[in-house]
């Protein structure tokens, strides 16, 4: 009997020490790697994010077949629009935006999957501890992403798109807020659109 409730007490005990899903930044910026394999797709650039208005903007450079094109591209996902500026010919583009808005978080209902290092462990300050969690978004279908262990911030997220197939992000130098206050308003060749 003592052995059973020594084992039961060990599993509450390590089941205790699974980490609780962490609340991303609302507001934040950061540059942000995207690959989209099926579309031989490839964009880098600069992200201002705002979960709180379901916005989010990308100045960018995308990659593909043969291609290397510059964009300012505005996600406005509240107002159903999308902004796309065409940096080298300055020509402006709205189009309507029928996506729902995707959060950079650990979705709702997330498993805990591993805590990891990204860099070495073995050295001070030469590593990044991040936790891996994984599931299903509602939407698009299995997700995979990592936040730091600390102020959950996001570094990776990874998902199955029915549009698109997978679809992979890599974020880095992530900042809390947003340094311009009217990164959201659409760029002035887009008015009158």
């Amino acid at each position: 009997m003592k052995s059973v409730l020594a084992v039961l007490l060990l599993v509450g005990a390590a089941y205790a020490q699974v980490p609780e899903p962490c609340e991303s930044p609302n507001v934040w910026e950061g540059r942000v790697f995207e690959v989209i394999p099926s579309r031989r797709f490839e964009r880098i650039g600069r992200m201002s994010y705002d979960k709180l208005g379901e916005r989010f903007r990308i100045i960018e450079e995308l990659t593909g077949n043969n291609f290397t094109e510059r964009y300012d591209e505005l996600f406005l996902h509240r107002e159903k629009v999308f902004y796309r500026l065409n940096l080298a010919t300055r020509q402006c583009t709205k189009e309507p935006l029928d996506e729902p808005f995707q959060p950079i978080e650990v979705v709702p209902g997330a498993r805990f999957e591993s805590e990891i290092y990204i860099g070495t462990s073995s050295l001070p300050s030469a590593s990044v501890r991040v936790d891996l969690y994984g599931g299903e978004r509602t939407v698009e279908g299995p997700y995979q992403a990592t936040f730091t262990s600390i102020d959950c911030i996001p570094v990776t997220s990874a998902h199955v798109s029915q549009r698109v197939g997978f679809v992979h992000w890599n974020f880095y130098d992530v900042t809390l807020g947003i340094s311009n206050p009217n990164v959201f308003i659409p760029p002035s060749e887009c008015a009158g659109l």
